[in-house]
């Protein structure tokens, strides 16, 4: 901003009209000059090279050549930036931030005013998502050029490097990742990074890269992004679980990586519905629901006295499915069953409607909410992003498997029914190979609320318990042996103890029975109640479990679902909107992660 104040001034009485300008005192005798022609206002958005044969857009940055003249100039206004060519003629000076500043008292570039302004006006940009030119204006643009290469910078800058600070201290964290393609037909990865500081579960977005090459999404190719990026931060040796959707690209990639990968339990939650959804009975009442909601989405008429005959002040709206959203089908039925009666009496009522639901399908739209309400319930609790969630995928499919089990009595349709069994044997073919996996196992008997009565499988809960017997026992095997020191001999020693006394000197503590002795403790303690967070847990006890708190730090922060790239990718898609779809990758990163990051701002 500084550079472009002082330079305004500059430029202004370079371009001022010779009759703008007061005469100067002249000597009589002085022979009267000729007027300079006045010079092209294509020189106010463009800056002379050295080589004098190119010029330099204040814009864009893009190097034009003159070729003598100012045409080629005038056509990059006129086709790059037409807002800003838009009603300027040749000889005139562009109005703008120029004369306002020129005839305003400006903060000094030492001002703390100026400064909380501009540091303002950076993460307006980072926050709001909005384009460096959210004002199409030629002064207004100029500004963002500079906010953009000072400000947002020095505050990505400032961020990064308090982030690597934090990573330093960790020894082990996780991370997920997924790709995702932008409007501007990039291909990006974006990785972000669950790790426990101080007992406090941490959540970020590292980077939004573009994959290294993008003529293919390989899992060869991926890897080689993730590395990179992973080498930037300094953490790849760090990293001990990556979670990523169910593709075969991505389990491919952690295997080329060598780390242990846990598959998204929410995105197998939706696979599990989604497998039902496609049942051809369920199909049938999805399509007429649809049809039915596109019917008022599309009549503003209809729609209008749909609210109407809802009869409240706030009447709901009806919602459609959209593959892609986890859940929506669920939201879209049971918004079609809590408006049933104003929904059909307006479909009666309204010419090339679609037919009305029977009372046959809303009994079968009733039967698919009650079946879809507890997968609603689990993708909630395990996408949750500042709470502990790894150790809720295996209760998380013991409670759906026993809320299923429950609900077949109360079906009120065969497609109710068929749709329950269907479901029962579908979550224990995809869900209960979870309490399998190391993760969620271990997880699960971290937590302090559940423990071994968190599994379904008893001899589940015992093979978890003796990894975690390993992983305590490789701690304290660590630990160095304190030295010995010979005891001074006592000539009193009774008879009785002369023949142990070498015995017990030279007894070394076991660390397996340590660790056996600790585990046992800790799980012969009662459960914590369910409003008990774990990690605080953990922070309370670590002095009586030193061991353990370090296992529950490395494997609480695995998180259930890659939900948080999921969520990224929303932002991301905000970010490089249409206006923006130009915008180049490292903006785009750089946005990202000031937009997703913003709790470094207060910490």
């Amino acid at each position: 901003m500084d550079k472009f104040l002082h330079t305004t001034k500059h430029h202004q009485d370079d371009q001022m009209p010779s009759a703008m300008v007061p005469p100067e005192e002249s000597d009589e005798n002085e022979p009267v000059r000729k007027r300079k022609k006045l010079p092209s206002s294509v020189w106010s958005h463009f800056d002379k090279l050295p080589n004098q044969q190119h010029a330099k857009c204040r814009h864009c940055s893009k190097e034009l050549r003159t070729s003598g003249n100012t045409s080629n100039l005038m056509e990059h206004l006129k086709r790059a930036h037409p807002l800003v060519h838009e009603g300027k003629k040749e000889n005139v000076p562009p109005i703008g931030l120029h004369k306002y500043f020129e005839k305003t008292n400006v903060y000094s570039s030492t001002s703390e005013k100026k400064k909380k302004i501009d540091e303002a006006i950076a993460q307006m940009v980072a926050t709001d998502m909005q384009p460096f030119s959210v004002v199409e204006n030629a002064g207004f643009i100029n500004l963002m050029q500079v906010v953009r290469d000072t400000h947002v910078q020095n505050m990505y800058d400032g961020m990064v490097s308090q982030l690597k600070g934090m990573l330093t201290t960790i020894s082990s964290c996780s991370v997920t990742t997924d790709a995702w393609t932008s409007r501007g037909n990039i291909s990006y990865l974006t990785v972000t990074c669950h790790f426990i500081i101080n007992f406090e579960l941490k959540s970020v977005v590292l980077a939004t890269k573009p994959l290294t090459d993008q003529t293919n999404h390989s899992s060869a190719n991926i890897a080689t992004t993730f590395r990179k990026i992973c080498d930037e931060w300094n953490i790849f040796d760090k990293v001990h679980t990556i979670v990523t959707d169910n593709a075969a690209s991505m389990i491919k990639t952690c295997e080329l990586l060598k780390k242990k990968h846990l598959p998204c339990f929410a995105h197998t939650l939706n696979l599990v519905v989604q497998d039902a959804l496609a049942l051809e009975n369920v199909q049938g009442i999805l399509k007429s629901t649809k049809r039915i909601v596109s019917f008022f989405k599309s009549s503003a008429t209809a729609y209008a006295k749909f609210k109407i005959a809802q009869g409240t002040e706030k009447p709901h709206s009806l919602l459609q499915e959209v593959s892609t959203r986890w859940n929506s089908a669920y939201y879209m039925l049971q918004r079609v069953l809590l408006t049933r009666d104003p929904l059909t009496a307006t479909l009666l009522k309204c010419q090339n409607a679609p037919i009305p639901h029977t009372e046959n399908n809303f009994r079968i739209i009733q039967d698919l909410c009650l079946l879809l309400e507890p997968f609603d319930k689990a993708t909630k609790h395990v996408s949750a992003a500042k709470s502990v969630t790894i150790s809720l995928i295996i209760p998380a499919t013991f409670a759906l498997t026993q809320s299923l089990e429950e609900l077949t009595e109360k079906m009120l349709t065969d497609v109710g029914s068929q749709t329950c069994e269907f479901l029962i044997n579908n979550v224990k073919k995809r869900l209960f190979v979870y309490e399998g996996r190391s993760g969620p196992r271990l997880g699960t008997l971290l937590d302090p609320r559940l423990k071994k009565d968190g599994f379904q499988n008893p001899s589940n809960a015992q093979q978890a318990a003796l990894a975690l017997e390993s992983e305590v026992y490789a701690l304290l095997k660590d630990i160095a042996d304190p030295v010995i020191t010979e005891a001074p001999k006592n000539d009193k020693t009774s008879f009785l103890f002369k023949c142990v006394g070498k015995k017990i000197d030279e007894k070394h503590k076991s660390s397996r029975a340590d660790a056996i002795i600790t585990i046992r403790q800790y799980l012969e303690q009662s459960n914590s109640p369910e409003d008990v967070d774990p990690l605080q847990y953990w922070q309370i006890n670590k002095e009586s479990f030193s061991e353990l708190s370090q296992c529950a730090v490395k494997h609480l922060c695995i998180p259930a679902s890659s939900a948080e790239s999921e969520r990224t990718f929303s932002k991301a898609g905000a970010i490089v909107s249409d206006r923006r779809a130009c915008l180049k990758p490292k903006q785009v990163n750089t946005l990202v992660f000031l937009n997703k990051n913003q709790w470094l701002l207060n910490h």
